[in-house]
């Protein structure tokens, strides 16, 4: 990435923490973090059809070698299996689990 891009993010950022009350700080966050999403998934399809186009003629290994990356993970970019396919604004954050919300304590139990 490029510093400007960096620094423009980081600007941001310290923007919104310095930001005193805490819920506009919290909504500002929220749509700072809204938009990323969207940007993300852009330049995820952008990355994708690059990928697909890089494929003609190269074996997925050659086509991953090009992104400094794996022959699964280009094939799964290509193939839209990744972990930004089909992720949506809201599944930003992990949902806590249910006896988290209820008040019970966290499973402390080993597998």
């Amino acid at each position: 990435m490029t510093d400007a891009f960096t620094e423009s993010l980081e600007a941001k950022v310290a923007e919104i923490a310095a930001i005193e009350d805490l819920v506009e700080q919290g909504r500002a966050a929220l749509e700072a973090r809204q938009k990323l999403a969207s940007t993300d998934r852009a330049l995820y399809a952008i990355q994708r059809a690059a990928v697909q186009g890089l494929r003609q003629g190269r074996t997925w290994a050659e086509v991953g070698d090009l992104f400094g990356r794996s022959h699964a993970w280009a094939e799964a970019i290509a193939k839209g299996r990744s972990a930004k396919r089909g992720k949506s604004d809201h599944a930003a954050e992990s949902t806590p689990p249910t006896r988290v919300t209820e008040g019970h304590s966290p499973d402390t139990t080993t597998t």
